[in-house]
């Protein structure tokens, strides 16, 4: 099991550090295999917040949770975090589809709201069928696997080649990770790819799409799930792509009827 803590505005102990390594472990035992697990601790104000993501078995679990001291936030996510696993392998076993996993109710202009994680499929697609398959849906984004032409490509090997196209008033963009970036695990999403499309024609079954490349990348910011939220809720818009600072990974957050969801990679 592989754990990165990392600290906000906190300065992570040693103590703390061994702490939260040994609550998380309790967690193991519900996993075949269990990947890796982010955690970032974070102090605002009086509050002590704990994000804790969770990758093993193909599915992603994430949990948030404030207390007055960084300890009692630890043993809080823990807890919470055991029974959204729990809740999740039992429907498993009682063969249910579950598509969307409710994460938690999230603190947005001092507000709680709903945010439902929907873990895209890892089924590869060029860019023309993400394309087509979001017109289709009459949907603003998709987030998506790119396919590659070589199936021995370490971009395919690496599962982390994923992209984002999406709706920018009148026009369309679409951003991905560079292979450098996810094979050195060094992440600038100043230097991520970011093109325009040029629609050339908008057939329902064979759209022709131009992939137009910009200097820089501009629309991407790298900030947490919390704050897409914020700056989603503020903007008045029904989605923001962004990069997660602690997933480290394309998202994108938008509005669903009342509450919230944020789409993922399925790592």
């Amino acid at each position: 099991m592989n754990i990165t803590i990392t600290g906000r505005n906190f300065e992570v102990t040693s103590d703390i550090r061994e702490y939260a390594g040994k609550r998380i472990k309790k967690i193991e035992k519900y996993f075949n295999q269990l990947m890796e697990v982010l955690v970032v601790m974070n102090v605002q104000k009086l509050d002590h917040i704990v994000d804790i993501l969770v990758n093993g078995d193909g599915v992603q679990f994430y949990a948030i949770q404030k207390a007055g001291d960084m300890y009692s936030s630890i043993d809080l996510i823990i807890d919470k975090m055991e029974k959204q696993i729990s809740r999740y392998k039992d429907r498993q076993s009682d063969r249910k589809s579950v598509e969307l996993e409710m994460v938690e109710k999230i603190d947005v202009d001092n507000r709680g709201v709903d945010l439902l994680l929907n873990q895209v499929s890892n089924k590869p697609k060029t860019e023309v069928e993400a394309f087509l398959e979001m017109k289709l849906e009459n949907r603003g984004f998709i987030l998506f696997k790119k396919g590659v032409a070589d199936v021995k490509s370490d971009l395919d090997y690496a599962n982390k080649n994923y992209a984002v196209i999406y709706r920018r008033g009148e026009s369309y963009r679409m951003v991905e990770v560079p292979f450098e970036q996810i094979r050195e695990a060094s992440f600038d999403p100043r230097g991520f790819i970011e093109c325009d499309l040029h629609v050339q024609s908008d057939s329902p079954a064979n759209p022709r799409v131009k992939f137009a490349p910009r200097e820089c990348c501009t629309d991407i910011e790298e900030i947490s799930l919390v704050d897409a939220l914020q700056r989603l809720s503020a903007s008045g818009d029904d989605f923001l792509p962004f990069f997660n600072i602690e997933t480290r990974s394309l998202n994108v957050v938008y509005k669903k009827g009342k509450g919230y969801e944020v789409m993922v990679p399925a790592f």
